[in-house]
């Protein structure tokens, strides 16, 4: 843009000032809704076993379910030799039920290609064990597609060529076959039970079991149980080789724990850990601090979570980690110095916890308890639910009805993409376009373009695309019959930039903008090299011709509205436009205006100004830099040909706005918020439509939509807009800034009241 120099400045001193931290959120910050509960499996046989669920999802955004399965007969069953019994301690005194010798065993697993709506069996592979199930907890997906599980061998005393330690298996063809044991520890020095497998953010996987320094085969289950440690083994080639074990408590507080704990990762990259204790009433937890590519334990201390068997956490899209239990549904927004519980029931037993793509979080268990066999009708069942907030605040609350909305939010790109637009296709398909920039030598820059769609109103994002335009801050307009155009500038300092100057460009998609056709904004025949730029948006009027302002800095215009009379494929370059009362060093129309008809057809031109040149009226300020930019509206009787100046719209340091007819009948304006008033971000405010023009009130009911920037950081994105869906429902995008100065992008799904 016209400062784009002195963003670039700003943006390369950015520097790491430390590390992504947690805020702390209110009670009732989360909430859960579209709740419900199916059963997705039952024994042929009843009463059914089906016990011990592994959950998780494959890279193609399919789930799976596995557990162990028990049928054949309750009584006359042979009981494991005396050897194995006390080898084992099993079954437990007095309770031979427990003894699962004779039985047929399998590991069942099941798949769901629509969100688990419906589920097909995958494959049912057999074990003999005199216990109630060897492995379906520790199992999960790499990236490659296949799938990891670890295998307690120790419960396979049948199988003597089983290693009777814990070990991985891997299958290639989704779980049909599986491939020869992978032993993670040294047999000779370490026995384990792997208990769970979690995939990091940088690709590593991360097994966690119980440990026992010593020999396997040296000990009973018993002394196993009384010795075992909770550790972490980590891989970086997809679990072929491990570093390990890491210790996940402090030495001095070594004993009485028990192989059942669960990690999930923070921001920062510290894991968060809950443990259950040998003999507790409490969960414990501590966290692992990180330190360069291993973990630190701290000391643990007991939880306000109550203990209920093997811990279970998901570290969410929406950014709380969930622990899931029997005993109820809680959150964590600060590494777990407070947890909050969600008003849903209890899990079924000995829960496994996955989110889907499109944000849905499904909690896998059976129903039943740790029973012997034949004792109860067990069956697998499926809880679901959205985790939604209500940290849409509204500011100065005066004709709305509440004081919050919930919401849900949704990330998607990568660390350091900026500034989305998000359009709607006439299809109801959406599209985001952002930009990401990557440093050159000698100050020069490469900023690609991204786009990304959404089939399901924002839920979930395919992409990104990169594309082949050149221009950064990528612009979307849609019209009516799907002609999508994208508006941008190429900084001088980019590397693809063969004109020597900032040059504004417009691209024009018929086809969903799988092809495009660029045209450039030339300054050669007009003023050379002097910077040029577009609106915003491209107007679509009511007769159907297109509007496109054009102008130059530098002080003077010159200015152009362009015209189409045929959807965009050539323009009428030539009508110069007169903007009256109008000074400056910059375009009128490259000050990021927006264009927008009113019933009337009266057009207006939202412009953002330099508040030094052209302060609000009988309130100057002298601006250190363009985050203190505003807007003023000026309107047009005649198409464009001369804009007058009518009023000061907004405050200083509110700037990116766009307008939206809602189905209501009511407009809302989408703003940013910049460094004058933290916390930055993406604003909202439900207005009228008047025949000419528009009606808003900015000192009340403002919809805080996006205040992630944390208050210091002087810029963090923002940038809008919003869409509305057949429902009712508005998307909104924008990008904010974290502590660590990298941008994110994401968009936010609400209702207006």
């Amino acid at each position: 843009m016209r400062t784009a120099n002195l963003r670039l400045k700003l943006l390369s001193l950015l520097v790491v000032v430390g590390l992504a931290l947690v805020a702390t959120a209110r009670a009732d910050e989360f909430l859960a809704s579209e709740y419900q509960r199916q059963t997705i499996y039952h024994s042929p046989q009843k009463p059914g076993f089906t016990s011990w669920v592994g959950a998780w999802t494959m890279p193609d955004g399919s789930l799976m379910v596995s557990f162990t399965q028990a049928t054949g007969p309750i009584e006359g069953r042979p009981q494991a030799p005396k050897e194995v019994q006390h080898r084992l301690t099993w079954p437990p005194p007095g309770q031979p039920g427990y003894d699962m010798t004779g039985l047929d065993l399998h590991n069942v697993h099941l798949r769901s290609t629509d969100a688990g709506k419906t589920w097909q069996q995958v494959s049912a592979d057999p074990f003999k064990s005199c216990m109630n199930g060897v492995t379906n907890e520790a199992q999960t997906a790499l990236t490659d597609g296949s799938v990891l599980r670890g295998v307690f061998g120790f419960y396979l005393p049948y199988d003597p060529d089983l290693p009777q330690t814990g070990f991985l298996q891997r299958s290639s063809d989704g779980t049909k076959t599986w491939g020869k044991p992978e032993l993670p520890l040294d047999a000779a020095k370490y026995s384990t039970w792997p208990r769970r497998i979690r995939l990091l953010r940088d690709g590593r996987v991360v097994l966690l079991a119980g440990v026992v320094q010593a020999a396997v085969g040296s000990q009973t289950r018993a002394e196993f149980s009384a010795m075992v440690e909770p550790a972490l083994l980590v891989s970086s080639d997809q679990g072929r080789t491990w570093k390990g074990p890491l210790a996940a408590t402090l030495i001095e507080q070594r004993g009485g724990w028990t192989e059942e704990f669960d990690i999930a990762e923070l921001a920062n990259g510290d894991l968060l850990c809950v443990f259950r204790r040998a003999s507790d009433a409490k969960r414990w937890q501590s966290t692992l601090r990180k330190s360069g590519d291993t973990w630190i334990a701290q000391r643990a201390g007991p939880s306000v979570l109550p203990h209920s068997g093997q811990p279970e956490l998901l570290a969410t899209r929406e950014g709380p980690i969930l622990h899931v239990a029997t005993s109820g549904i809680h959150w964590t927004s600060d590494a777990g110095q407070t947890w909050h519980k969600l008003d849903l029931p209890g899990t079924a037993y000995y829960p496994r916890c996955v989110q889907t793509k499109d944000g849905r979080i499904c909690i896998y268990g059976h129903l039943g308890g740790d029973d012997a066999y034949g004792k109860a009708d067990q069956s697998i069942v499926m809880d679901s639910f959205r985790l939604t907030s209500h940290d849409i605040a509204i500011a100065n609350r005066k004709s709305l009805t509440i004081d919050k909305l919930a919401c849900e939010r949704i990330p998607l790109g990568e660390a350091d993409d900026y500034k989305p637009c998000i359009a709607k296709l006439p299809s109801g398909e959406l599209l985001l376009t952002a930009f990401h920039q990557y440093k050159r030598d000698g100050n020069k820059v490469l900023e690609q373009s991204l786009l990304f769609r959404s089939p399901d109103g924002g839920r979930t994002w395919t992409g990104p695309q990169r594309l082949d335009l050149l221009g950064r801050e990528p612009y979307l307009t849609v019209l009516k019959n799907g002609t999508i155009f994208i508006t941008g500038h190429l900084l001088a300092q980019d590397v693809r930039n063969e004109w020597g100057y900032t040059t504004g460009f417009l691209h024009r998609s018929t086809d969903g903008g799988r092809t495009w056709q660029s045209t450039r904004i030339e300054s050669e025949q007009i003023k050379p090299k002097a910077s040029n730029h577009t609106t915003r948006n491209v107007l679509e009027l009511a007769d159907g011709s297109l509007l496109l302002g054009v102008d130059y800095d530098g002080g003077g215009g010159p200015y152009f509205v362009w015209r189409s009379t045929d959807g965009g494929k050539t323009w009428d370059k030539s009508q110069k436009c007169e903007p009256h009362d109008f000074k400056s060093q910059y375009g009128f129309f490259g000050g990021e205006t927006w264009l927008w008809q009113a019933r009337s057809g009266k057009v207006w031109a939202l412009v953002r100004v330099d508040s030094n040149e052209m302060p609000i009226k009988d309130r100057p300020i002298k601006a250190g830099n363009d985050q203190a930019d505003h807007f003023i509206l000026f309107s047009s009787a005649n198409r464009g040909t001369t804009f007058d100046r009518i009023r000061d719209f907004g405050d200083y340091g509110e700037m990116y706005m766009s307008l939206l007819r809602l189905r209501d009948k009511r407009l809302l304006l989408t703003f940013t918020v910049r460094d004058l008033k933290p916390p930055l971000g993406v604003r909202a405010i439900a207005g009228g439509e008047t025949d000419d023009g528009f009606e808003f009130d900015f000192a009340c009911d403002r919809l805080m939509l996006d205040t992630r920037t944390p208050v210091g950081k002087d810029q963090g994105g923002g940038f809008g807009p919003t869409v509305q869906l057949e429902d009712g429902v508005l998307v909104t995008s924008y990008s904010y800034r974290t502590e660590d100065g990298k941008t994110h992008l994401e968009v936010v799904r609400w209702r207006l009241p």
